[in-house]
């Protein structure tokens, strides 16, 4: 039978390990979301010279359509973190309709409809800044 000292590090050590599989996890997830994060800000940016830039929705789409995939691809067994990255993910799904929104506005001239997708794509941002702040509070609280 193993001493106290030496069971108690038995018991221990999945929790360690739980917990530094957790940090790690968390340093992935942050470090992808990250950038995609600034270039869908300066995407969204870009969104206010749409009517004479039209491809600025499609450069949004392309560097959503990036996060989603790379998202999707990351393993994360920590259920918080999986529920922050599919949080992440329905929220590149509405911004996905707000751009279908701005494009056809783009496309049928309809100023109610491009500043309807504008403030859907504001909202976006604001919802995309909260999954990131509850993210960076739950990783910090695990280091």
């Amino acid at each position: 039978m193993a001493s106290p000292p030496l069971r108690a590090a038995f018991l221990l050590l999945p929790a360690l390990l739980a917990c530094e599989n957790r940090v790690s996890q968390c340093n992935d997830l942050v470090a992808l979301l990250n950038p995609h994060t600034e270039a869908m800000i300066h995407a969204v940016e870009d969104l206010a010279a749409v009517e004479a830039k039209p491809n600025a929705v499609d450069t949004w789409l392309t560097i959503m359509d990036q996060a989603d995939s790379e998202v999707a691809r990351l393993p994360l067994e920590d259920p918080r973190l999986a529920g922050f990255a599919l949080r992440y993910r329905r929220q590149l799904a509405d911004a996905r309709a707000a751009a279908k929104t701005i494009k056809d506005a783009v496309a049928h001239g309809d100023a109610a409809g491009l500043h309807e997708g504008a403030k859907q794509a504001d909202a976006f941002l604001d919802a995309q800044a909260t999954v990131l702040e509850e993210l960076n509070t739950y990783c910090a609280a695990g280091r």
